[in-house]
């Protein structure tokens, strides 16, 4: 088992995560859970992994641009676009989480935080570069897209390893 395994496991093995993940769950309102055009329902599958689609790719094409000389404004604007559609990520994931059981939670709880941080994180990088601080916008996007690729892996393993969304009477 590769050490990556083991710390995704560690996460959904977690039972300290118990409390807090609970938590986020009952604090859910009732007509975002009930949501089924949310959870996906009319799709036949949950809607969150393609509404995280559009966020992620503005930012992680912000950060492509970065790279480039004299592509600052055009990487702000992708990483405005990807701030302004992340709502319906956030969204169709607090629908499905409602769904989840307790091991699922734990997971969908640090992949929950990892991705807020992440949204943090490119919101700080968005309001530098509006300041005149292009470098240290550059410096914070970095970091964002680590803490997102860290979510995207936490999410990843909610829907692959533990099934999180699957109607395993439909598999």
């Amino acid at each position: 088992m590769s050490r990556l395994t083991r710390v995704l496991r560690w996460v959904e093995e977690n039972k300290g995560l118990d409390r807090v993940a609970g938590a986020v769950a009952e604090a859910i309102p009732s007509g975002l859970r009930s949501s089924r055009v949310l959870r996906g329902e009319p799709l036949g599958h949950p809607a969150h992994p393609a509404a995280v689609l559009l966020p992620l790719g503005m930012f992680a094409a912000s950060n492509v641009l970065d790279l480039l000389p004299g592509e600052g404004k055009a990487a702000r604007a992708l990483i405005g676009v990807g701030l302004a559609t992340a709502p319906a990520a956030i969204l169709t994931g607090l629908a499905e989480y409602a769904t989840l059981d307790e091991r699922q939670r734990r997971t969908a709880f640090v992949h929950l935080a990892s991705n807020a941080a992440a949204n943090l994180l490119y919101l700080t990088s968005f309001r530098l570069r509006g300041h005149g601080f292009g470098v240290v916008g550059r410096v914070v996007s970095g970091l964002g897209i680590g803490v997102l690729t860290a979510g995207g892996l936490l999410g990843g393993h909610l829907a692959y390893s533990q099934a999180a969304g699957v109607e395993r009477e439909r598999v």
